[in-house]
């Protein structure tokens, strides 16, 4: 079933790989394409310094490319967003109607609301630092609401860095169920917090800076680089270690989305075929 599910379900997720202005890699979200539309992490809001954005869609080997993209950021995020639901949606939508597109298949979002503890997932996903697209398994473990009312769903498999806004999928009808929202958990917040700790600390210490010394050493110095030192550590921890309590948003406000664009979809092929019949 799962091989099934690979073959076809994979040609559909793609990587969101931003570069910084000197063409450097900075960060990694995962998307699939629903109709003619990207489907990601509203996290795709909020990455600082990127200047590009490369969106690759990879073939049944799961790393050759079958089409890619690379636009600036700005425009990706301006022109291109269509669906950013708001500030609690933790999902986005983006038009990529492109020539270079046509041939990729689209995923089906599932209309199905509810699902038992214990029900069997899969999820695709790409990973900061990898040009591979992967195949992770595991079972429904809970639900629960966010501050916002959000309704999330919390699935065992194991997760990392770069994996948000890839889809949940459902093995016995291949539709998407949800989501991965990697970026919202106590872990995100931990680190968060952290590096706001850092930052203060190498603020204070450049104030005094050159105030101290001991022969040649400035002390501050050395605590500055050990501060850095610090930050380096705990980024390649939170980036490269993988959880095994995942959570992934439920499809409630974003199924509205598609629904209603479906419907004028609908209406407006309908239109045009009556307009055709009395011309003729």
């Amino acid at each position: 079933m799962l091989n099934q599910l690979w073959k076809k379900c994979h040609s559909s997720v793609c990587s969101l790989n931003f570069l910084n202005e000197r063409g450097v890699h900075i960060d990694t979200l995962t998307g699939f394409k629903v109709n003619k539309s990207l489907v990601t992490s509203e996290h795709v809001f909020y990455i600082n310094k990127a200047k590009k954005v490369e969106i690759t869609f990879v073939a049944e080997d799961a790393i050759t490319k079958t089409a890619s993209i690379l636009i600036p950021y700005s425009e990706f995020i301006s022109d291109l967003k269509v669906g950013y639901l708001n500030d609690k949606g933790n999902c986005a939508v983006f038009n990529i109607d492109f020539p270079e597109f046509d041939s990729i298949p689209g995923l089906q979002m599932s209309e199905r609301r509810h699902f038992p503890i214990g029900h069997n997932i899969a999820f695709l996903a790409y990973s900061i630092g990898c040009t591979n697209l992967a195949l992770r398994t595991g079972i429904v473990s809970s639900f629960f609401f966010d501050s916002n009312n959000v309704r999330f769903l919390q699935f065992d498999g194991l997760s990392c860095y770069g994996n948000s806004g890839g889809p949940v999928i459902d093995p016995d009808t291949m539709q998407v169920i949800g989501i991965v929202s990697r970026r919202n958990t106590p872990a995100a917040k931990a680190y968060k917090q952290l590096l706001d700790i850092i930052t203060t600390n190498l603020e204070e210490l450049k104030k005094a800076e050159s105030v101290v010394k001991f022969g040649d050493i400035d002390p501050i110095q050395v605590l500055i680089a050990n501060q850095h030192q610090l930050k380096h550590l705990i980024n390649n921890i939170y980036h490269y270690t993988a959880t095994g309590a995942t959570q992934a948003v439920l499809l409630d406000q974003i199924i509205t989305y598609f629904n209603e664009n479906a419907i004028a979809d609908t209406s407006k092929n309908l239109t045009l075929t009556k307009i055709d019949v009395l011309f003729n």
